[in-house]
């Protein structure tokens, strides 16, 4: 194993992040129940959680990449690192036999019983908002004194999508933008180019980047013009549908808020001044997207390209 490869030292720009995180892997008996990484997706809150996860487990107290627990982990076969899924809601579970990955799965199959291969157990939820609020509730009196051997980290971009009984009974980890100059020396040194519309983020929904070009592409040739926007409405609707080949790989919500971040780039790019409205109309349209009504955005998108047409005549 390469020294220095998968340490916690590889999470760059986030200087309150790492304090917290390297005073609670110096003084382990320290570490508090409940974590919660919070901060705008792509600056590396879930690459920080797996390097903390991975030391906080290993065998030599170290990520020494060499243990039985380390070896494990990089193989994605710890049996005392629990990762529930992305893209995909929490449920609470059957009362017998519950699914897996379900909290009712997690209380009664898993955290019951003592580590296996480390003297902790990890339980990550890469996105926390996703927990339904039967699971949620469910959840919060383990959350509230978890068993002494196990740690939970909770990965969210806004607190205020966390019940306000779990963070006031948590540590919040903040997490913030990068500086672009980082970004750019960072792609560099992975080959990639530099995406100005991303602002302070890495790819913060990782969608593919041929993807997210065409929509770029498709986005810049309709944006700015008052008949052609609402094709630009269709077509978004379009690749809402469920028949589309993608749609399995990030959640209507993703897209939605990526094609915000290519709007905003093309209105500040071309004649801000006169397209301040439109960025306004649209950072309200990001500010509601997450309010977890079901179809909510069909509607929201509906009233964000009457305004976008409008401002645009």
């Amino acid at each position: 194993m390469e020294p220095g490869y998968f340490q916690i030292d590889e999470v760059v720009g986030q200087d309150v992040a790492l304090t917290y995180l390297k005073s609670f892997l110096k003084h382990q008996d320290r570490i508090p129940g409940v974590l919660i990484f919070h901060g705008p997706d792509g600056v590396g809150k879930w690459f920080a959680a797996e390097r903390f996860s991975r030391h906080l487990l290993c065998n030599n107290g170290s990520s020494c990449g060499n243990c039985e627990s380390c070896r494990l982990f990089m193989r994605g076969e710890h049996p005392d690192y629990i990762q529930f899924p992305r893209n995909k809601n929490i449920a609470i579970g059957k009362d017998k036999d519950p699914e897996e990955f379900t909290i009712r799965w997690l209380l009664g199959n898993r955290i019951i019983y003592k580590p296996h291969v480390s003297t902790k157990r990890i339980i990550l939820f890469p996105e926390a908002q996703r927990i339904n609020n039967e699971a949620e509730t469910t959840l919060l009196k383990t959350l509230e004194e978890p068993p002494e051997h196990t740690k939970f980290i909770l990965i969210v971009n806004d607190l205020n999508k966390l019940k306000k009984t779990i963070v006031s009974r948590s540590v919040c980890v903040p997490f913030n933008y990068l500086p672009q100059n980082l970004i750019r020396t960072m792609n560099r040194s992975i080959d990639k180019d530099f995406k100005e519309y991303y602002g302070g983020s890495m790819n913060p929904f990782e969608i593919p980047e041929e993807v997210i070009s065409e929509w770029h592409s498709v986005v810049r040739e309709n944006c700015h013009d008052s008949i052609l926007i609402l094709k630009l409405e269709n077509w978004i609707r379009e690749q809402m549908s469920e028949k589309k080949p993608m749609k399995d790989k990030f959640s209507n919500i993703d897209f939605l808020e990526m094609i915000c971040l290519l709007l905003i780039y093309e209105f500040r790019k071309e004649n801000f001044e006169a397209n301040v409205r439109k960025v306004y109309h649209i950072l309200d349209f990001k500010s509601k997207l997450h309010f977890n009504i079901p179809a909510l955005e069909y509607f929201l998108l509906s009233q964000l390209f009457l305004k976008l047409s409008v401002s645009s005549r």
